[in-house]
């Protein structure tokens, strides 16, 4: 496992876990933006993910997650909970997902559990699956209004 970014020249701020080099994906990343945490294939990451503004999934993470966008590439699991302001998911997301913004199912991608999100492209093959609505900025208020002693 490299975890090195002078190794893969990745751009400042910018992890990479991968298993091994892949060649022409190289191009690819130099493109990533800082803050940008990149899971590669055969990699397992668990736990909890902070301080980060953008996770990339190539391998399988289960974790709890809040950034800025969330990529589930084709191949790729995360299962857990993210609340993020964009989802693009071509693999397998499994949990809890809030979108705060635009939710993205690719033709390859299947997304299944409590799903909320504002607006939401599902291409053709992609699938959905679970207890799913939009109005992501309600769903993420709700238990604030609970705890305060509100009922939804």
């Amino acid at each position: 496992m490299t975890l090195s970014t002078s190794q893969r020249s990745l751009p400042s701020g910018v992890v990479g876990l991968s298993h091994a080099d892949r060649g022409p994906r190289q191009e690819r990343r130099e493109a990533v933006p800082s803050g940008t945490l990149l899971v590669g294939q055969a990699i397992k990451v668990k736990g909890q993910i902070e301080s980060c503004q953008n996770l990339v999934v190539e391998g399988r993470v289960e974790a709890e997650l809040a950034a800025k966008s969330l990529s589930v590439l084709k191949g790729g699991l995360f299962k857990g909970t993210a609340e993020v302001d964009k989802a693009d998911i071509a693999g397998r997301f499994e949990g809890t997902l809030t979108v705060h913004g635009a939710l993205a199912i690719k033709g390859s991608g299947k997304a299944t559990g409590r799903i909320r999100y504002q607006r939401i492209t599902i291409e053709g093959g992609g699938e959905i699956a679970g207890d799913v609505s939009v109005g992501a900025e309600e769903a993420a208020a709700a238990p604030a209004k609970r705890e305060k002693g509100h009922v939804a």
